[in-house]
């Protein structure tokens, strides 16, 4: 029987020193989990057997079983790395059509390949869900390179103060010129978008016309780029006289701001419209919001907004602690482009590891619920890092030095046993 139950205890050792092995070959490998060697003892089954005289035939492995403690959280400088500061899993599956299989990994070593999609470094598809819903099914998450058809300004709306010490302008004897700076008391500059995306400089003009109550201000419009009105055209276009603002003795607009004028009848010289609503035909005309007042100021600026944008190109990706990844563009925009799926299993332990960093579902650890991080059980995501292995190498080398022992002593076992064996055969 020793020969069986050291041979028993050799086998066990030999598959926790295997254990012990790859947890200390994957030291450095990020969001592995550690594993541990569950041993049991193994005895003959007799019928009827003297439970004060049973004698066992050694050990096996019960189980190999996985540690998903959480590991350490490591920053990287990669704004698409993640790591879950808490319990459970991202979810990947292969860039393969038709193969709805799904992957858990706690690797979060993130990129983009070439058409925009969230991959891991071995190829596999972040799954999450569009935009910031957090419902439905998981689909793999693509961030656009670029923010697509521009949008043409329709809106301008500026909030400004005109010096209330600016002398009046006789028109008759100087009339409005944008190009001598003694004709206007005022001036700023606005830049919009036409439907290619385009910058075009709208210019507007204030001429204090009148100084009583109401004292009145002329407001006129040019547009580069504009048939009409563009005075760098050749011959120089005629600039459009927008409406007036009438300031009360208090220095507000008489009738409350904001006071709202319309830039009509633009042409542009490219062909390219502007002045289209979102989603609706160009009307040429762009709908200026002015909320101003007159004080003894300055004349400045001091907010200026318009609805249009250029193309854009992706300039960089944020994920945020509740897993939305927002993309950066060249024109300004920030979008979220979708919102990281995290899977939550009731046995862990039940996973089955299929190597590169994945497990898959298996009976014992029931099927992966989908949430948004943060959501019941679920950690948080620390964006630009990744999890470290949570293998502790000090006790695995400790681990190794009582199993290398263990392996000795049951060779022992063997050893003796057989000289007892040659004793008794050599009896005469």
């Amino acid at each position: 029987m020793a020969f069986q139950q050291g041979l028993s205890g050799l086998s066990s050792s030999s598959q926790a020193l295997d254990v012990i092995s790859h947890n200390v070959a994957n030291a450095n490998t990020s969001g592995f989990k550690a594993s541990q060697t569950v041993f049991a003892d193994v005895y003959s089954s007799t019928l009827g057997a003297d439970p004060y005289k049973q004698v066992g035939s050694g050990s096996r492995v019960a189980a190999v079983r996985q540690n998903f403690s959480q590991g350490s959280i490591t920053e990287t400088g990669n704004s698409l790395d993640m790591a879950i500061n808490g319990d459970g899993f991202f979810m990947v599956k292969r860039p393969v059509q038709g193969d709805n299989q799904t992957f858990y990994t706690r690797a979060g070593e993130f990129q983009l390949d070439k058409d925009g999609y969230v991959i891991t470094a071995t190829g596999y598809q972040l799954l999450g869900y569009p935009g910031t819903a957090g419902a439905g099914d998981a689909v793999p998450i693509q961030v656009p390179y670029d923010t697509g058809t521009p949008r043409e300004t329709s809106t301008v709306s500026l909030t400004f103060n005109l010096d209330a010490n600016q002398p009046v302008i006789d028109q008759t004897a100087n009339p409005f010129n944008p190009s001598d700076p003694k004709t206007y008391n005022f001036s700023t500059t606005v830049v919009t978008y036409d439907s290619l995306g385009i910058a075009h400089n709208l210019n507007l003009y204030f001429v204090r016309t009148a100084s009583g109550n109401p004292s009145t201000w002329d407001v006129y419009g040019t547009l580069s780029g504009d048939t009409v009105t563009d005075p760098s055209l050749t011959p120089p276009g005629t600039p459009a006289l927008l409406g007036n603002l009438p300031f009360d003795a208090s220095g507000a607009l008489t009738g409350g701001s904001p006071l709202s004028l319309s830039f009509g009848g633009i042409t542009l010289a490219n062909g390219a419209t502007i002045g289209g609503p979102v989603g609706a035909t160009s009307d040429g005309t762009i709908d200026i919001n002015l909320t101003a007042t007159q004080f003894a100021l300055a004349s400045s600026v001091n907010t200026i907004s318009q609805d249009g944008v250029p193309a854009g190109e992706l300039a960089g990706v944020s994920v945020m602690p509740t897993g939305q990844i927002q993309a950066r563009y060249t024109n300004g925009n920030v979008i979220t482009v979708g919102t990281v799926a995290i899977a939550a299993f009731r046995n862990p332990n039940g996973l089955v590891s299929m190597g590169d960093n994945l497990w898959i579902a298996s009976l014992e650890s029931g099927p992966g619920v989908a949430g948004t991080p943060g959501a019941g059980t679920r950690g948080f995501i620390s964006g630009g890092a990744v999890e470290a292995s949570n293998v502790d190498l000090t006790a695995e080398l400790v681990n190794m030095i009582v199993q290398q022992r263990a392996y000795q002593a049951n060779a022992q076992s063997i050893k003796t046993q057989d000289q007892i064996l040659q004793t008794v055969i050599n009896l005469r």
